[in-house]
C-alpha cells in the first residue's frame, strides 16, 4: 500500500473515479463525460497536488482523496475541504480505505486548519458513516424540489 500525491500517469483513472463520484452525487445529472473529469484535474494538479493523493495497491490506483485549502471569508479561519473521496470496490471496508481517509486527516492538521469539511449526498450512507467514524457531525442539509416542467 502506498499513499501519495497524483501523478500525471494517474489522471485517466481518478477521472474514472471523479465520474463514479458524480454519479453516486447526481444521479442522472451527474457529469460522465471523462474528457470533462480529465481536464478539470489537468487544471487543478498544477495548483493543488499536494492534497490530491492516490490509494496504491498493487501497482494501481485503488483510491482518490482530494483536498482544498480554504478561507473563510468573514472569519479568516483556514479550513480543508474535502473535495472528492473514493475507494475502488475491491478495497471498500479495508484499512487501505482507512489509512487514505487518516492521510487526509494528517494534512489537515499539517495545514493547522480549524476544520475539515466534507460534503456528501444524502443516499451516500458508506460515506456518511466513515465521516461519523471520525467524529464529523452534520451542520447543513440542503432541501430541493423539483418544479414541473413549464413552457415559457
Amino acid at each position: 500500500m502506498n499513499i501519495r500525491p497524483i501523478k500525471q500517469e494517474d489522471v485517466a483513472q481518478v477521472a474514472e473515479f471523479e465520474k463514479e463520484i458524480s454519479v453516486i452525487s447526481f444521479g442522472s445529472e451527474a457529469v460522465t463525460d471523462l474528457e470533462f473529469h480529465r481536464r478539470k484535474l489537468d487544471k487543478a494538479i498544477p495548483r493543488e497536488q499536494e492534497g490530491m493523493l492516490v490509494l496504491e495497491l498493487e501497482g494501481r490506483v485503488a483510491g482518490w482523496l482530494w483536498m482544498t485549502l480554504k478561507e473563510n471569508f468573514v472569519t479568516k479561519e483556514n479550513y480543508i475541504q474535502f473535495k472528492s473521496f473514493y475507494a475502488a470496490e475491491s478495497c471498500r471496508g479495508t484499512e487501505a480505505v482507512t489509512a487514505l481517509f487518516e492521510a487526509g486527516m494528517d494534512f489537515a492538521g499539517r495545514r493547522k486548519a480549524r476544520r475539515i469539511v466534507g460534503h456528501v449526498h444524502v443516499s451516500n450512507l458508506p460515506m456518511r458513516a466513515l465521516y461519523k467514524n471520525y467524529g464529523f457531525a452534520p451542520t447543513h442539509l440542503t432541501m430541493e424540489y423539483k418544479v414541473q416542467d413549464q413552457e415559457a
